[in-house]
């Protein structure tokens, strides 16, 4: 089991950027269920402030996530069917817990992005990948389908470039920018710049305003409809009288 507390939070510009930096180097950066739980539950917190603007995702160390914490598997195999899918479930609305975020997430994405790090990856809303990024799903080698973030693959990706992914093919960061699964590739060199430079110009977009872009693009892509972004935009047009005002 991988010890907790490996997420902290800080608060920068009087509490419109919030910082949160995930640790678990020492094993490449990855996740169990509880370390998963405690990341959401960390970018939750932050996001609960009515002053945050924008989250500062950083994962620290050479790699972005080096998948899921191989010391559960031997016990998942030895499990039944129905109790793997529940666990599979499980993560899955973790990661959900992520993308439905009030604020948009920004990250550096830097080094090997593994399994289970395909889903993380999606779940931000705004990654900023290094150029020599690579993503690999290696899961089928080993003889299983990588269910946990196959969906989220198929999803977000063309039909052929999701099968070239879920069956061992390695992507590149240019490919990762052309799919749509990064907003932006750029020089190791000049990563963490590009991802200032990024966060602060969120942080300068007035709160209501940004949070309720936020609300537009997800309730978008979850529904398929534009109804609910018709009221979320509205709500930022149509101002409340002021106080003592005729109605």
């Amino acid at each position: 089991m991988i010890l907790l507390m490996s997420t902290t939070l800080e608060r920068e510009r009087g509490g419109r950027v919030a910082r949160v930096t995930y640790d678990n180097s020492r094993r490449g950066n990855c996740f169990d269920q509880a370390l998963l739980t405690e990341l959401a539950d960390v970018l939750e917190e932050a996001a609960a402030d009515p002053a945050c603007a924008v989250i500062r995702l950083e994962l620290a160390g050479r790699n972005f996530c080096g998948g899921w914490d191989t010391s559960s598997f031997e016990a998942l195999a030895a499990a039944g069917t129905d109790a793997v899918a529940a666990d599979l479930r499980t993560s899955d609305e973790s990661l959900g817990r992520i993308r439905r975020l009030p604020v948009p997430v920004v990250a550096a994405v830097r080094g090997q992005v593994i399994g289970f790090g395909a889903g993380l990856l999606a779940a931000v809303h705004l990654p900023v990948a290094a150029s020599d990024v690579r993503l690999s799903l290696p899961e089928v080698r080993y003889g299983f389908a990588p269910a946990g973030v196959g969906h989220t693959v198929a999803q977000a990706l063309p039909r052929a470039q999701a099968y070239a992914l879920l069956t061992g093919t390695t992507a590149t960061a240019a490919q990762l920018l052309a799919w749509g699964l990064v907003a932006r590739v750029v020089t190791e060199t000049t990563l963490d710049a590009e991802v200032d430079e990024l966060v602060e110009s969120l942080a300068a977009v007035p709160g209501d305003a940004l949070r309720a872009v936020v609300e537009v693009v997800e309730s978008s892509i979850a529904t398929g409809s534009p109804a609910a972004a018709y009221e979320i935009s509205a709500r930022t047009i149509v101002r409340p009288p002021a106080e003592g005002a005729d109605r």
